[in-house]
């Protein structure tokens, strides 16, 4: 289990948001990967950089990863290798590309970490594929069950939250948005996150954590550069600055356009004072400056991250790490009186808040709309995009899931609906550009009657502008591998873990003489022949520690728990015992 409990620190605060960045690979010991093998000596030393550049943080795990896979094309065999190539891939993308090292490890050395099942599991729910997730994160479950592992209770709990969010996932999936979504082009997206898309006066505003290393600053909290604020025209191309420049202000931060309020100001997020505050802005002579923090929101012990506020300027929703919530973030609102004073704020209350986590609010412009991303309710996995209706009594009503294609098993945020109905969200699923990129709702190209050329003698060519910015469909990546035949129907409908006592496996198959030499007792006996083995089991429990139980009555000493899932064996607990 070395170096597992430091990588969940770390997939847990990537899941989350938090920029924290504190773990360790597991180590790759030089005597095992060289094996006294001169060309293997150098490529060690890669393997030595790969790891500072990965604890430097976030930011250099796309550099420590091309590090490993130089030194895997020298020595493909080393498990701790290829743990940690997967551990990189899982953090860093394609997710997919996960599966194959992980799969590797227990083929190399068996045991070598008890949570590759758990990391197995999450690679093959990001692929929708949640029956085969479930299996792993189950079977994570029972090995640390079986194996009497101490500390493991957040592990544990993850492990169940997958599978709860996986469950989702299939009811989700079977009832899908008939709405459709688009990647923005390369006007807006690129290998670093782009996120908080926000559209006002014909200019799409959103965040950007892109960078030129050696020109601009990366942030301490996770080595990733620092957000700025772009814009692009919808018919122009992508503006190379931030529009958000003040002096007054150290460069060293984080900035992000969040919404608008009265009068033209604009609600600006700068993590530059405290741990993340809200400021008016305003547009003066094409230049951006800040007015004022919003002071009735920001509190200096706590971090505010995002904040939306209605058209009418009479309320304001946004999200805080605050002291009293239900989890680590949680949604609170303000409200403006008939004097014209701003109410302490209060939480939205346990309908909307989670015991996990909440972020990203954003209320439409009639105001009869809420949306948010969670970590709790029905999420399929990591943040999903949630929807409230007003009631009539002025009163949020019950959080809905906005399904796929809007939301995926990895993290949806920031989501925007302009007034003509349009709406945009990030998300950090596969198959876009990389990181967080920014998608819309597909809209329907204005079909324009084709008119005959007026010919002109020695006219010039008109130059052509580019126009859109947006890049060919993509929707959920994952949703193109997803074929469910009869056959998959049936196993999406039994999830049901069986336990079974093996009493014997042998090349041969057993005579019924043998069978009783070997177990005296009166269960029936099940006799599979698989991959060349025939093997006899006994006993049908729901638990390891039922099977267990009965293993040491049933008077075969060398006996083994097995585990079956809709009538197949997919693993034992402990090396079998074999009847030559």
């Amino acid at each position: 289990m070395k170096g597992f409990y430091t990588t969940l620190i770390l997939l847990i605060f990537v899941m989350l948001q938090i920029h924290v960045y504190a773990q360790e690979l597991l180590p790759v010991d030089k005597s095992e990967f060289v094996q006294k093998k001169a060309e293997r000596k150098a490529v060690y030393l890669k393997i030595k950089e790969a790891n500072k550049l990965y604890n430097s943080g976030l930011g250099y795990v796309t550099e420590s990863l091309g590090l490993m896979l130089e030194a895997y094309d020298v020595n493909p065999e080393n498990p701790q290798l290829n743990y940690n190539i997967g551990i990189c891939y899982l953090i860093d993308g394609p997710k997919i590309k996960a599966l194959p090292y992980l799969l590797k490890v227990d083929s190399l050395q068996e045991n070598l970490s008890r949570d590759v099942h758990f990391f197995i599991g999450m690679v093959y729910q990001y692929q929708n594929e949640f029956s085969q997730a479930i299996v792993h994160f189950k079977m994570n479950l029972e090995l640390i069950q079986q194996n009497h592992e101490k500390n493991t209770q957040d592990l544990v709990e993850l492990c169940l939250k997958h599978i709860e969010e996986c469950r989702n996932g299939k009811l989700l999936l079977d009832e899908q948005n008939i709405s459709k979504v688009e990647l923005l082009s390369n006007k807006v997206n690129t290998k670093f996150d782009e996120f908080n898309p926000y559209q006002y006066a014909g200019n799409l505003y959103f965040s950007s954590r892109r960078g030129i290393e050696g020109q601009d600053q990366r942030s301490v909290r996770d080595s990733k550069f620092y957000e700025k604020i772009y814009k692009v025209s919808l018919s122009d191309k992508l503006a190379d600055k931030s529009i958000v420049v003040d002096n007054k202000f150290d460069k060293k931060s984080n900035y992000a356009f969040l919404s608008k309020y009265m009068n033209d100001r604009f609600v600006v997020y700068s993590d530059n004072s405290g741990n993340g505050d809200f400021f008016f802005a305003e547009k003066r002579k094409d230049k951006w400056k800040y007015i004022e923090p919003i002071t009735f929101i920001n509190e200096e012990s706590s971090r505010e991250s995002s904040a939306c506020f209605t058209d009418d300027g009479k309320e304001v929703y946004f999200v805080s790490d605050r002291k009293g919530g239900f989890g680590e973030c949680d949604i609170y609102y303000c409200s403006l009186n008939k004097k014209g004073k701003w109410s302490k704020p209060i939480n939205i209350g346990g309908q909307i808040n989670t015991e996990y986590d909440e972020g990203d609010v954003f209320v439409s412009s009639d105001g009869m709309e809420l949306y948010f991303s969670s970590k709790g309710h029905n999420t399929m996995g990591g943040y999903d995009i949630f929807k409230c209706e007003r009631n009539a009594n002025k009163t949020w009503g019950m959080p809905v899931n906005m399904g796929f294609p809007i939301n995926s098993t990895d993290n949806d945020i920031t989501y925007f609906k302009d007034k003509s109905g349009v709406f945009y969200f990030a998300s950090e699923r596969g198959g876009g550009f990389g990181g967080f990129d920014i998608y819309r709702q597909k809209v329907k190209p204005e079909i324009v009657e084709e008119k005959k050329a007026l010919v002109v003698k020695d006219a010039k060519p008109v130059e052509k502008k580019e126009m859109a910015i947006v890049a060919p469909i993509a929707l959920a990546p994952s949703l193109s591998l997803i074929k469910i035949e009869n056959t998959d129907r049936q196993e999406l409908a039994n999830e049901d873990f069986i336990y079974r006592v093996q009493i014997a496996a042998c090349r041969r198959e057993m005579s019924s003489v043998d069978l009783y030499n070997r177990y005296k007792g009166g269960a029936i006996i099940e006799h599979l022949y698989v991959e060349g083995w025939h093997r006899y089991t006994i006993g049908k429990f729901d638990n390891y520690e039922e099977a267990a139980k009965y293993k040491a009555a049933c008077g075969v000493s060398d006996g083994f728990v097995v585990l079956f899932k809709g009538g197949y064996r997919i693993g034992y607990t402990h090396k079998p015992s074999v009847v030559k």
